[in-house]
């Protein structure tokens, strides 16, 4: 199997003449079983309600520049299918914690989750729980979460709890200092999360920061697919050798405390003391 990735962000969308968050319940249409295609595009691109929010499909992409223009393209075409239906909403760029009132999340959709478990890489794979709406109520409010999640394709027999928590190094460290997640970070943040997929694996720790720009997207594809080279081209030995020796706990530290010069160090010593390519 060719190494490929994709992507399913998750948006909040807002008014334009307020800059106030709503809802998108009803606004789009398609669900996680039945995601509406994107008309005149290719199979793989398509949109759904999730919870509050809206969430757009990619098709696979086999290059970091394909895998920017194809994010790209969805971008734009929600942008103008939200313009189409309501005038004066837009897509909340720039934000994945956002607060709701109680009124805003008074429908079933809204206090539907995902049914699928999160795991936790450095705990070899451990099911996470997921957040109650209860446990998200601040107040009069309760909080709503926007990922940036990253589809990694591959065909290696190396377990899930390895890719996830490499998936740490090559993807989350580098992101530290743009993605600062506030609320998100203690819960859907949080260093290691991943699910496992028939395709390989889904890397949920990334807020949607990196989808906006072209630069971030391009950086973010280009460090999917050296995690995947990565896993591809080193014998499980070494692998295995390297995996020891990475200092985990300051990996994790550095994501959940958002610490840039953290992150920045470890870095340096994974490429100059381990040989990590990163």
């Amino acid at each position: 199997m060719t190494a490929m990735i994709g992507t399913d962000p998750e948006l909040f969308l807002r008014d334009s003449r307020t800059g106030a968050v709503v809802p998108g319940v009803g606004l789009i249409g398609g669900t996680k079983k039945r995601p509406l295609p994107m008309k005149d595009m290719r199979d793989g691109f398509a949109l759904q309600e999730d919870n509050v929010m809206l969430e757009f499909n990619v098709p696979p992409s086999g290059t970091a520049r394909e895998f920017s223009r194809t994010v790209s393209r969805a971008l734009e075409y929600a942008y103008d299918f939200i313009r189409i239906k309501q005038p004066h909403l837009e897509l909340d760029r720039g934000h994945c914690a956002r607060m709701f009132t109680m009124e805003q999340l008074d429908s079933m959709q809204a206090r539907v989750f995902g049914c699928s478990a999160d795991y936790n890489a450095h705990e070899e794979g451990r099911a996470l729980p997921t957040p109650s709406p209860e446990s998200l109520i601040e107040g009069d409010m309760a909080w709503r979460f926007s990922g940036g999640h990253v589809h990694l394709g591959y065909d290696i027999d190396v377990p899930p709890f390895v890719v996830g928590a490499l998936a740490d190094v090559f993807l989350g460290l580098p992101s530290v200092q743009l993605d600062r997640q506030g609320a998100r970070r203690t819960l859907y943040g949080s260093a290691g999360r991943y699910r496992p997929t028939a395709h390989g694996l889904e890397y949920r720790t990334l807020s949607n920061y990196w989808i906006w720009e072209d630069s971030t997207r391009l950086t973010i594809g280009q460090q999917a697919f050296k995690l995947l080279s990565f896993l591809e081209e080193w014998d499980q030995a070494r692998l295995q050798t390297v995996f020891a020796e990475v200092p985990w706990t300051d990996v994790i530290s550095a994501i959940n405390q958002e610490d840039s010069r953290k992150a920045m160090d470890l870095m340096a010593y994974l490429r100059g003391d381990l040989g990590v390519p990163l």
